[in-house]
Order: structure tokens, then C-alpha cells, then sequence
């Protein structure tokens, strides 16, 4: 590569915790010139609330899986992979991220599951042996304009139908009144979570 010359994956992103701290995750850059990753404010309350759940004894990392629904670049699923958990899913349907998404996850050697799927319709039922499950759902803001309804009956199908769920934890622009849920705002993003376990 020509010095100075940027390649559409050339930014990325560190892992900051865990087994794999320091290792790169790149992300697709879109026609905008943007790559979106998660504030680090809400990757460390998020992992806050999953350490509280270990510490309460409502989930064990050894044998959990981190389901993540809007994967993106993965680097929520990657995080939770470097903190301990057993496995980690990833549902994304954008094909350049998909494709780059897949390559990281074939060099980490950690046990994955990533799939070019709908989250809106391939959202439980994965082949994985973990006992427990965590949901982390980070769908594109402009989803919450008019697909609202169509995320809540998600998580509600999870909530009922999935075994095994420790917790569902969606981030979003705005708090969500969505019964069971708590909310937590960091500025503009949401984590809102709901604890089943």
C-alpha cells in the first residue's frame, strides 16, 4: 500500500480489556466517510452490569454466550469474548461488514458464531451449548423511527420463548418505558436492561 493511502477497513478500533487487549478491530467505512463504535462510556457500563450479574451469582461467563443482534464491526462481542465469556454470536447483514467481521473473528481462534442474517428474523434459537445468554441488541439509530414496535417484539419473544436469557440489554437514543426494562442514559445513548436471570 502507497503511503498516505487509506483503504476502505483502515480504521479500526483497540480492544481495551481482557485476553485480547490490544488487539485491532477494523471497521467498513460507509460511502459517508463514517464507521460507528459504541462511546467507551456505554462499553464500560454495559460490562458493568454483566460483572454485577457475576457478582450477584446470576451468570457465569464460563458457560454464557453474548449474543450480539446488530453486530456492526463486532466490537461488543469481541469485548465480551476478551472478558470471559464462553462464546459470542453475531448477527449482520451488511455484506462488507459481515465479510470483515468474519475474518477478525477466524484470527481471534475464540469461539464464535456469525451469521448473515435478519435480527428481525433469525433472533434465537442459535446452535450453541452455553447454558445462559446475554442479548445485546445496538440497532442503527434511525431504526427507532419507525421499526420501534417491530424491536420490542423481539425482545418480548426472546424474554418469553428463549431459555436461558440472563439478561436483554438494548442501547438506544432514548430510554425505553418497555416493562421490565431499566434505563441508563449516558447523553445522547440509552442502555436500557432487563434482567431475567
Amino acid at each position: 500500500m502507497k503511503p498516505g493511502k487509506k483503504t476502505k477497513g483502515s480504521k479500526g478500533l483497540r480492544i481495551q480489556t481482557g485476553e485480547l487487549k490490544g488487539r485491532l478491530i477494523p471497521s467498513p467505512v460507509s460511502p459517508e466517510g463514517k464507521s460507528n463504535f459504541t462511546p467507551a462510556i456505554i462499553k464500560k457500563s454495559l460490562f458493568d452490569i454483566i460483572e454485577s450479574l457475576q457478582l450477584q451469582g446470576r451468570l457465569n461467563l464460563e458457560d454464557s454466550a453474548f449474543i450480539d443482534l446488530f453486530a456492526g464491526s463486532g466490537q461488543i462481542g469481541i469485548e465480551s469474548l476478551s472478558r470471559g465469556f464462553a462464546r459470542a454470536v453475531f448477527l449482520e447483514l451488511a455484506w462488507d461488514r459481515f465479510e470483515s467481521l468474519k475474518g477478525v473473528l477466524d484470527k481471534l481462534g475464540k469461539p464464535h458464531l456469525v451469521l448473515r442474517k435478519d435480527a428481525f428474523r433469525f433472533y434465537s434459537g442459535f446452535d450453541i451449548p452455553e447454558k445462559t445468554k446475554v442479548y445485546f441488541m445496538d440497532p442503527p439509530y434511525s431504526f427507532w423511527d419507525k421499526k420501534t414496535e417491530k424491536l420490542k417484539n423481539v425482545v418480548e419473544e426472546i424474554a418469553q420463548n428463549e431459555p436461558g436469557v440472563a439478561a436483554i440489554i438494548v442501547q438506544s437514543p432514548l430510554p425505553l418505558n418497555w416493562e421490565g426494562f431499566t434505563p441508563r442514559s449516558f447523553g445522547r445513548n440509552t442502555l436500557n436492561v432487563r434482567v431475567l436471570a
